[in-house]
């Protein structure tokens, strides 16, 4: 392995990319009534978004301290040297609190615990980046500062058919003004300083998705260098048509798609599309 290991948590929706490029992910929970599921191991996209749609709301927990402790003496024992781990906004969830708690009580010297202030394939792709910078044999402070740099550059813009899942999840933040609209408007989404708030509103859900391409293609624009990963929550076809129209559109160095897992799927709601971007 890598010298420097590179750790996040589940809600950075790699999936499959995360073991391809060395990425080590530590799952949040996910709790319907009485049973537990841990992101992306117990718990299928299939059968979770049909829990979401006939059930009550889930509630979603982060890693516990011991739980990001045993991944780091795990990666430490297989000889890493040292580690950065990744996480979403503290803003949104306790998981990067949780994860310095144990980079205390593992090595805090060489544990590097950083507040992305993002979530989702924004996450994604600083972990994936460091992930590379990691197998090019740089420094642990080599790769934290390029996160560092990279990690305030981070843009979404993403669009959700209802505002039901974000509302009854308790992650609306700036997005409160206008749950009392919800039937009449669909929003843009974005994340300002760490939280979910509002960068537009249209009239229609095509509207919104037609919104999210052109201004994802702008601010990707002529930089060969730009980053790019579309999401969507059991929209598939939406997000390869997006993801298409971006890459006939401007050329991004790299341009992934996934789904959002549980975690963040649980908020999102099915439907939800939306573009991350590092220009």
């Amino acid at each position: 392995m890598a010298d420097v290991a590179v750790v996040t948590d589940s809600t950075a929706d790699l999936g499959a990319l995360a073991a391809d490029n060395g990425v080590e992910v530590v799952p949040l929970t996910i709790t319907f009534g009485n049973e537990h599921f841990r992101d992306g191991i117990d718990l299928m996209m299939e059968e979770f978004y049909q829990r979401l749609t006939r059930a009550g709301p889930p509630v979603t927990a982060a890693p516990s301290p011991d739980a990001f402790a045993a991944v780091y003496r795990k990666l430490f024992v297989r000889g890493a040297s040292a580690i950065i781990s990744l996480h979403l906004s503290s803003e949104l969830s306790a998981t990067f609190n949780n994860a310095r708690i144990a980079a205390e009580q593992v090595d805090a010297q060489r544990i590097r615990v950083i507040d992305t202030r993002s979530v989702s394939l924004g996450l994604g792709l600083l972990a994936l980046a460091a992930a590379e910078d990691a197998r090019a044999g740089k420094t642990l402070d080599q790769v934290a500062d390029r996160v560092a740099a990279d990690a305030p550059r981070v843009e979404l813009y993403a669009t959700i058919p209802t505002l039901t899942y974000l509302a009854r999840g308790g992650r609306i933040g700036q997005l409160q003004s206008i749950v009392g609209n919800v039937l009449k408007i669909v929003p843009i989404i974005t994340l300002r300083d760490g939280v979910v708030a509002e960068y537009a509103k249209v009239r229609t859900f095509t509207r919104a998705v037609d919104q999210v391409v052109a201004i994802a293609v702008s601010r990707i624009g002529a930089h060969a260098d730009a980053r790019c990963a579309v999401l969507h929550a059991a929209a598939a076809d939406l997000a390869a048509t997006i993801a298409e129209r971006i890459r006939e559109a401007a050329h991004p160095r790299q341009l992934i798609i996934n789904p959002v897992g549980p975690t963040v799927g649980t908020h999102a709601g099915p439907g939800a599309v939306g573009v991350f971007l590092i220009p």
